[in-house]
């Protein structure tokens, strides 16, 4: 079952984020905490090429989302913000919420 990031939130996506980050690829800061707005593949602190795929795999399982615009997420140098907002707007367009039957008319 995949987390539902319309429930979550931003700051709880990134929260997720993080806890993956963590336990999949021991990326922390010292303080158990990755600051939202640095660079996921950064040199001698982030992810390699190869963990970067392994951890886009990971998000698409763990939200039920498939990432298609590959070129996003190589070359613009992710944040854990920008993930995490890219993983909601993804979310809202692979998995749109139900239409509301319309109200009758008293």
């Amino acid at each position: 079952m995949s987390l539902d990031v319309e429930q979550l939130g931003l700051d709880r996506t990134m929260d997720a984020l993080r806890k993956l980050l963590a336990e999949r690829f021991g990326m922390t800061n010292g303080n158990g905490d990755l600051p939202a707005g640095d660079p996921i593949f950064a040199l001698g602190s982030g992810l390699s090429s190869l963990e970067g795929i392994e951890f886009l795999c990971e998000v698409e399982k763990l939200f039920g989302v498939h990432f298609s615009d590959l070129d996003w997420w190589v070359y613009e140098a992710p944040t854990l913000a920008n993930v995490a907002q890219y993983v909601i707007e993804l979310s809202r367009k692979q998995h749109p919420a139900p239409a509301q039957p319309p109200t009758a008319a008293r």
